[in-house]
């Protein structure tokens, strides 16, 4: 409700004010009246009415006196006066200073109440035009990160002046040294256990986006990432600023750092990812920093995933996942600098031995057929074509040319459930589609066996149960060496994520969650029996960081390892 209050130094008009209308049916709270300005001062700032009445002419502090103390205040209130006739140009100056309007003496109930519903409407057309523009004001900032975020795409793909990216990094708020930048492209190989559609990919990326940003933090790097939702190549674009006046120190810590990212991303989300890390330029060269880095992340196609790539000591084509170098000794003449993206990628002759239209024709004759005999063979040849392409042409251009392969498969693949009537039983997700475009040549006849040819799903499990068998065996032999997920699946030849699924179906818990839980076992061993110190414990059973090894068994046994020493369990 509205509330109001009047001021007047004669009882009687104050209590006939107050009587006399019935303030409750105009949507009004009377909240009291004064004899004066000063006592009136102190209901005002205590109640803070939206209307007052008041007299003009009243001893110690008169209404214009009471006026002019409100605005001195701050105080947002609509100001009625009421005059006597002879007050009449006292009445019209203190409109013209800021009152709402005067009433002349008797006060006449309809004229006021006339007055004081003109009053309500402008006050309430002011709450809500305030009520809009808050909701305004909270649209912008819903939108600054998805207005941030396009125009760093922008920035990443097109060439733009100093002056255009100086007003709209003030615009948006983008707090980055323009002067010091290093763009990282960052690709997901595989998404954790849980199937995910087109949105649960999305999130997964914004999820990723802000890991990277919390660890970048806590070390004093100012880093914005921008997730890419339909980039060939790959998932994520992080942009950060060194601060370190020693370059060289500088690009050491952010490779260090970059390497705990790819380790968190798989415990604490499940997804297996690569980086590659560009050289240090400034914001007006990000799309040349971009093409470099997207370059440099193609590494994986050799080396697999899960690793952090940067500029070859040497500048040539070798040396993957080598330690970074100062940046001005950095060697641009790689393909991520040669332009535009499109140039990047144009294949030399050798691409017809590998990808050719003869092999990838058999290559589907044998999916139509279901012959896993011969779709294995071919596969084996295609793999060590590409294997010797690699060798001769940039690795973003053999991975372009995979993706165009895989876009084929999937064509074709479509025409042959529908023409076997099998398309509810066999779709592809989005999530299978995405693995496709981003698997090493290692994985790429497991990826596609995997997943173009047609299981029979209630066939019994042997076959399975039996790999599941092996990859225990190896996993108890070796839990102490660090091995991972993807350790483990390359040695029972099958695709990681294929893998995962299967070992979770079978054993009934992530191959992460099981190797911890043998891995803090024998910890739990060594500390009782042993005098092994406590880093010596963390790396007899496979954790190379002993801070992740503490953290993780304070999580798993709600207390440190020197704890469990001293107190048992």
């Amino acid at each position: 409700m509205i509330k109001l209050m009047v001021v007047d130094d004669e009882h009687w008009i104050r209590e006939g004010l107050k009587r006399t209308i019935d303030w409750s049916s105009h949507g009004i709270q009377f909240i009291g009246d004064a004899e004066d300005g000063c006592k009136a001062l102190e209901l005002i700032e205590a109640h803070v009415p939206e209307i007052i009445i008041s007299d003009i002419k009243m001893p110690t502090m008169d209404g214009m006196d009471l006026m002019e103390e409100i605005k001195k205040r701050g105080i947002d209130t609509k100001v009625i006066f009421i005059s006597g006739f002879s007050d009449f140009a006292y009445a019209q100056k203190a409109v013209k200073l800021g009152a709402f309007d005067y009433i002349l003496k008797p006060v006449e109930e309809p004229i006021l109440l006339e007055i004081i519903e003109r009053c309500i409407s402008e006050i309430k057309q002011k709450q809500e035009l305030n009520s809009r523009l808050q909701e305004l004001s909270g649209r912008i900032r819903e939108s600054l990160p998805l207005a941030r975020q396009k125009h760093l795409e922008m920035c990443l793909t097109r060439s733009l002046t100093e002056r255009e990216m100086q007003s709209a990094w003030e615009a948006l708020h983008i707090n980055l040294d323009p002067k010091r930048l290093i763009v990282m492209a960052m690709v997901v190989h595989e998404w954790g256990n849980r199937e995910m559609d087109e949105s649960g990919c999305s999130l997964m990326r914004y999820a990723l986006g802000n890991l990277v940003e919390e660890v970048l933090s806590q070390k004093g790097i100012r880093c914005l990432a921008c997730p890419l939702q339909g980039n060939d190549f790959a998932d994520i674009a992080l942009i950060a600023s060194l601060s370190e006046p020693d370059t060289s120190f500088g690009f050491e810590n952010l490779y260090r750092y970059m390497e705990s990212v790819i380790e968190d991303a798989l415990q604490v989300l499940g997804v297996r990812i690569s980086i590659g890390i560009s050289g240090l330029r400034e914001r007006t060269q990000l799309a040349s920093s971009f093409r470099e880095a997207l370059t440099i992340s193609m590494n994986y196609l050799v080396r697999g995933p899960g690793q952090v790539h940067t500029v070859p000591m040497d500048g040539s084509s070798a040396g993957y996942g080598s330690k970074p170098r100062p940046a001005e000794q950095l060697d641009y003449r790689m393909a991520a600098c040669m332009g535009q993206l499109a140039a990047d990628v144009l294949l030399t002759d050798h691409k017809a031995d590998s990808l050719d239209s003869a092999l990838s024709n058999r290559i589907l004759h044998a999916m139509k057929l279901m012959d896993a005999g011969r779709l294995s063979e071919l596969l084996d040849v295609q793999t060590g074509l590409l294997q010797e392409l690699i060798q001769q042409t940039p690795a973003i251009a053999v991975r372009y040319e995979m993706n165009m392969h895989i876009s084929i498969l999937l064509s074709k693949w479509q025409e042959l459930l529908q023409a076997k009537d099998q398309s509810k039983a066999s779709t592809i997700t989005h999530q299978r589609k995405l693995q496709l475009y981003r698997c090493s040549i290692g994985d790429w006849k497991a990826m596609i066996m995997d997943t173009f040819l047609i299981k029979d799903t209630h066939a019994p499990s042997i076959a399975h149960k039996r790999t599941i068998e092996t990859a225990l065996r190896y996993i108890h032999d070796n839990y102490h060496l660090g091995i991972s997920l993807h350790n483990v699946a390359e040695k029972i030849y099958m695709n990681p994520s294929y893998f995962s699924r299967v070992f979770h179906e079978e054993v009934g818990e992530t191959l992460s969650r099981y190797l911890i839980r043998i891995r803090i076992t024998k910890a739990k061993e060594l500390l009782e029996q042993t005098p092994l110190k406590v880093y010596e414990v963390a790396d007899r059973v496979g954790y190379r960081d002993f801070r992740h090894f503490v953290k993780t068994f304070k999580e798993w046994e709600g207390m440190t390892p020197a704890q469990y020493r001293n107190y048992g369990a």
